[in-house]
């Protein structure tokens, strides 16, 4: 990796930490507020632009599309991440999603840094990964789950301005279980099959306790109209979000199909990371399906969202750090 290439990199992280405070910073300012969001929104457009610039220095330096390993695919989370909250921002006030979003591309930028040095360096491609069907089949796949992590944090919003605080509480604390387990699962040496467990047990109780406890509101959210203004926004933040990412993850599942069929003379072999990418299309499928009918409140798909953001997380990252195994084992560096 050259000096320049570490330097935008760094830039872009550094900016989305600055953005992080700024955007935390305009809640406790009612005077200063609009501007304390343009200056978080500004830094974030600049993180935005040295990421990019990044990823597109690392290609020419590579000679090959900059996506081929477990950190690159981190910068491309990342740059999905600032540039679909920039993209939401043109058309919602999404106040709070601003530093919910930048404390997800910084997480990333962090995790990423923490990768070993053979990650961040530029190396030959192995085998598996020597095919033009890489650069069509993965980077619909990063996007659409950026999308997807930005409607699971919309989620936890709704819950938040519609009162329902118990409920967010078991959301939130699902979330941090089940990425603990990632963490651990790729930094540490405890056993592969207690992170499963941890993940797979979060994964279920969590949601099903948010579930039971949606009856039980804040009263003072519950009875100001701004927040319940707000709760309705970001119940379509969050479909948008889901409207964005389903198509693209349909397009990954397709043409991940024709890469397998090139590759390993099947269209579809069962592999636990394709299956759990099913599973993830179908939560989303269920999901679309329950909002355009409105067979569920808003709060409720709220929940359902975080469920699918934890399906996310798992196909993501989950079957290389927590030892699921498969055909996509490549991708694992320990």
């Amino acid at each position: 990796m050259s000096d320049f290439q570490l330097y935008l990199t760094n830039t872009a992280g550094l900016s989305s930490v600055a953005s992080f405070w700024v955007f935390v910073a305009s809640n406790g300012t009612k005077r200063f507020n609009g501007i304390a969001l343009k200056v978080a929104n500004g830094v974030m457009l600049v993180g935005f632009i040295a990421l990019t610039v990044a990823i597109v220095t690392r290609g020419i330096e590579a000679q090959r599309f900059p996506l081929a390993n477990l950190y690159e695919s981190l910068l491309w989370f990342a740059w999905a991440t600032m540039g679909g909250f920039l993209y939401l921002c043109r058309s919602y006030g999404i106040q709070q999603l601003g530093w919910l979003a930048s404390l997800l591309a910084a997480t990333m930028f962090l995790y990423g840094s923490w990768l070993p040095s053979s990650q961040h360096d530029i190396s030959p491609l192995v085998p598996a990964l020597v095919s033009y069907w890489r650069q069509i089949h993965v980077p619909p796949l990063i996007v659409s789950y950026a999308m997807f992590f930005l409607a699971g944090l919309s989620g936890l919003l709704n819950l938040w301005q519609s009162g329902r605080l118990r409920s967010l509480a078991f959301c939130v604390g699902t979330i941090i279980a089940a990425s603990s387990a990632i963490g651990l699962g790729t930094f540490s040496k405890v056993d592969t099959q207690w992170l499963q467990i941890l993940f797979v047990a979060s994964s279920v109780i969590g949601p099903f306790l948010a579930f039971r406890s949606l009856p039980v509101k804040d009263a003072a959210i519950e009875q100001s109209k701004a927040s319940s203004k707000a709760a309705e926004m970001y119940d379509d933040v969050g479909y948008r979000c889901v409207a964005i990412g389903f198509p693209l993850l349909t397009i990954g599942i397709i043409t991940g199909g024709l890469w397998a069929n090139h590759a390993w003379g099947s269209y579809w072999s069962w592999d636990p990371k394709e299956s759990m990418a099913l599973v993830t299309w179908l939560s989303y499928a269920a999901y679309i399906h329950l909002r355009i009918q409105r067979d569920l409140s808003a709060e409720k798909l709220s929940i359902v969202s975080v469920i699918g953001l934890l399906l996310t997380l798992l196909t993501y990252l989950g079957f290389n750090s927590l030892g699921f195994g498969g055909l996509h084992s490549y991708g694992k560096f320990k």
